[in-house]
């Protein structure tokens, strides 16, 4: 017999004296004779590798007669420590053990075993689908909401706002011309006249816009000028800004002043025919001037009401809004330019000026739409029941097996074992249908008129959020096959070393967002504010739109501009050749050791939960009297408390060491 080998067998009986008892040496915990096998196997397999030849090619032989013996130590080791125990431990170990088994079944093995329908399943399948046609109804209902808001705010500005450009309405980017301004005192007064006018005559607009009056005129009447309602003018100025012997002194006090403005006919007329001459004469008649030193901003506001009637809505019936407007006239600045907008806030209103000829009668959209909504909150609702008992009885069950290794093993549960009873697949659920439910929720309320902007939003958010959560979560029932299950493996796998990287990537791409916003900001429009400076360096890492970010840095300063030039240069090859590559290198890293595991036989990573679990056979039956006893839970709130004494008894795994074997059936179902 050779060296190698005796060396070995004088290793095998130092691990087999380590493992097993003997006279001189007491049996000793499970976990630690596992750790000891375990690190036996791994020298003997290294030692073998280091000791011989290539050319003898006995390496493969030896090292599964080592892994062979040492699987057998494991097996007499553990039929020692079941002997050591009572019959109630060995009974409760048992029903634990099938308990767990039945624990980490997907719902085919649970319908193969106890012919327990996948409800869940049927209910996730199902809730896909109506969701998703909840969802695109709602998105045409948003879409039809949003471009009438669009259209509406276009609108008002062609009338209100002089020598607009339809080049304005359209998003450019990089814009084709400067923000619409005023740059004289002639320009600020044409504006505003030009306000006052086309609010006092809104008779020669195309769309159907009419005063926000209680009094209602048929379309054919004018309205009279002393029914119209005033406008309202908010001035925000300075309150003092003086020069004296060459020197500025302000107080910077802000105060605000509100004026309502009635106008007559002749009034109107005069600004019609001499805009800039009559309206500061008007406003100077009613205690209002302007300092261009104090001024800070105007705002004039008035409410208007519309009729929308959209024949492709499913009911086709008249609706009622009130727009309220805003001009407002910023100066806050105070550079010379002031900047004018327009807005406007659109809401439902119920009664207009006026009534239905013929009343409109509910179509069978709405019922369908009114059908679709109902099944979705008894399938969410039904879907929440079931995940939220399935994540409280996982809690229960973790606290029994922590029970039992702490009383019986000695051995506390690992944190990554007792993570295995929280399902997150469960919990994702749970968040998608909450958010399906309170979307669902807001949408009725649209329905029923309610259109508060707010609440469009809101109701988006939830239904999109939520739905996006339904299609991931049903990737968890593809993972039950091995040939789709690549993706979600992968990302287990590589995603505590992504976040180590991203973290790590996260500090550089901080150091050259703050550094090109302070620094290229004034000079460039991409780099102005922190949240575009953010998106045009997210915009070069996925190689878009590179010249144009060289093009827009103003070459007026030429450090800025060498600058940065160098600066993008270097943040493009260090992100995009180096960050990204190593980021796609850790994913495939993933990739390639799954790939591994399936082509060999992908086994789950060993834990001591999981080595308790496979120490019992499956069973094709699980009868309740295989399953676990539940203990008691003095510690858990009392809601839960109430819940878990449908299945505990009176005795816990402490107390079952000296007794005899507990007949109860009652169990986890």
């Amino acid at each position: 017999m050779s060296g190698n080998s005796q060396e070995e067998i004088c290793q095998l009986r130092q691990f087999k004296s380590a493992v097993l008892p003997t006279e001189e040496t007491p049996l000793l915990p499970r976990s630690s004779r596992l750790l000891m096998a375990t690190r036996s196997r791994h020298l003997h397999s290294r030692d073998g590798r280091q000791s011989r030849p290539p050319e003898q090619g006995g390496d493969m032989i030896e090292e599964h007669a080592v892994s062979s013996t040492a699987t057998a130590l494991d097996s007499d080791a553990e039929h020692a420590d079941r002997d050591d125990l009572t019959p109630a431990q060995r009974l409760s170990g048992d029903r634990l053990r099938r308990d767990l088994i039945f624990f980490f079944m997907n719902p085919m093995q649970k319908w193969r075993v106890r012919k327990q329908l996948p409800f869940k399943l049927a209910l996730q399948v199902i809730k896909i689908v109506i969701v998703t046609a909840q969802l695109t109804m709602f998105a045409q209902l948003r879409m039809n909401h949003v471009a009438f808001m669009e259209n509406t705010n276009t609108v008002l500005r062609h009338k209100f706002l002089p020598d607009w450009d339809s080049v304005r309405d359209v998003v450019v980017y990089p814009p084709a011309i400067g923000a619409y301004s005023a740059f004289t005192t002639k320009d600020l007064y044409d504006t505003i006249a030009s306000v006052i006018y086309n609010y006092y005559n809104l008779d020669d607009s195309f769309v159907s816009y009419s005063y926000d009056t209680r009094k209602g005129h048929m379309e054919s009447e004018i309205t009279p000028i002393k029914d119209i309602p005033p406008l309202q003018m908010c001035i925000n100025r300075i309150k003092s800004a003086e020069v004296v012997n060459n020197t500025y002194v302000f107080d910077t006090t802000v105060v605000q002043n509100c004026h309502l403005l009635n106008f007559t006919e002749k009034e109107v007329d005069d600004i019609k025919q001499n805009a800039s001459g009559a309206v500061p004469l008007l406003l100077q008649h009613r205690n209002i001037t302007f300092n261009a030193l104090q001024l800070t901003d105007i705002g004039i506001k008035f409410n208007l009401r519309t009729i929308h009637f959209g024949h492709m809505a499913p009911d086709a019936k008249p609706e009622c809004y009130r727009i309220a407007v805003r001009v407002n006239y910023d100066n806050s600045g105070h550079t010379g330019q002031v900047m004018i907008s327009l807005s406007s806030e659109i809401s439902y209103v119920e009664k207009c000026n006026g009534k239905l000829v013929v009343e409109a009668t509910t179509s069978v959209e709405n019922i369908i739409m009114g059908l679709i909504d109902i099944f979705v909150l008894l399938t969410c609702l039904s879907s929440l029941i079931l995940c939220c008992r399935a994540v409280i009885r996982a809690q229960f069950l973790k606290q029994s097996c922590e029970e039992y290794f702490e009383d019986v093993m000695k051995a506390p549960l690992s944190l990554s074992d007792r993570l295995e009873f929280l399902n997150l697949w469960y919990v994702m659920i749970v968040i998608n249908d909450c958010l399906i439910i309170i979307g669902t929720i807001c949408k009725v309320s649209i329905e029923f008129r309610d259109f508060d902007n707010s609440l469009f939003t809101t109701t988006g958010l939830m239904l999109g959020c939520g739905t996006l959560l339904v299609y991931i979560g049903v990737l968890r029932y593809f993972g039950f096959f091995s040939q789709y299950n690549v993706l979600v493996l992968t990302l287990k796998k590589s995603l505590p070393n992504m976040l180590r990287f991203m973290t790590c990537a996260a500090v550089i791409y901080g150091g050259f967002l703050f550094a090109g916003w302070v620094i290229i900001g004034p000079y460039s429009l991409k780099f102005r504010t922190l949240s575009t400076a953010s998106e045009a360096l997210f915009s070069l890492l996925n190689g878009d739109d590179m010249f144009a970010t060289f093009f827009t840095i103003n070459d007026n300063n030429y450090t800025i501009k060498v600058f940065g030039t160098i600066y993008i240069y270097i943040f493009v090859s260090l992100f995009i050749y180096v960050v990204i590559s190593l980021f796609i290198a850790i994913i495939m890293d993933a990739y390639e050791i799954i790939k591994d595991r399936y082509d060999h036989g992908y086994q789950d990573e060993k834990s001591p939960l999981r080595d308790f679990v496979k120490e019992v056979e499956m069973v094709s039956e699980y009868p309740p009297d295989y399953l676990v006893q539940l203990a008691d839970c003095s510690t858990c709130w009392p809601f839960f408390r109430r819940l878990r004494e449908r299945y505990t008894t009176t005795a816990s795994y402490g107390h079952m060491v000296d007794e005899e074997p507990v007949t109860d059936n009652s169990v986890i179902t």
